[in-house]
């Protein structure tokens, strides 16, 4: 039978935006909290989580090849076989990672991650190349892998080197 699902249709894309093109950067991690940060940035100026001057003893093009990393982000599938038991679980459930990106033209996306599950030899095991993604545009989930991911998913000490 033919299915049709819409979301087969969009191309397969979390982030697609340019450095220039990106006003905030949200970065929470929620099992470490201490290492989330917020990039600002303030004509034409980088801030960074919460001060509101430039700050000294970072590196701006940390900032400037971090934010090139939302270029392009992909997801490799959409998650169509997920119970609606364990979708309700997942959400229940604080992500590991919360990253919100605002772009110049006022539109935010917010993407949530969760461990990901996999079964092997009847035995349930936490999935180490892949995380289980969505965003607030809907309730669909998504199969992200840390391949595709990892780049953006920086500690806050990423920025102030040594």
């Amino acid at each position: 039978g033919f299915t049709f699902n819409y979301l087969l249709w969009q191309p397969y894309t979390i982030f697609n935006l340019l450095p220039s093109e990106i006003t905030s950067v949200h970065f929470e991690n929620l099992s470490d909290t201490s290492s989330s940060f917020a990039i600002f940035k303030k004509e034409g100026k980088y801030l960074f989580s919460g001060t509101k001057s430039e700050l000294s003893g970072w590196d701006t093009s940390l900032v400037i090849r971090y934010l090139s990393y939302f270029t392009w982000i992909p997801f490799e599938s959409w998650v169509s076989d997920i119970r609606s038991a364990e979708k309700s679980l997942t959400e229940q459930q604080y992500p590991l990672y919360r990253l919100t990106l605002s772009s110049a033209e006022g539109y935010t996306t917010i993407l949530s991650l969760w461990e990901k599950t996999k079964y092997e030899n009847g035995e349930k095991k936490i999935d180490t190349d892949r995380l289980l993604g969505k965003t607030q545009a809907n309730d669909d989930f998504f199969v992200i892998r840390y391949f595709d991911i990892d780049p953006v998913l920086k500690k806050r000490s990423y920025f102030f080197p040594e």
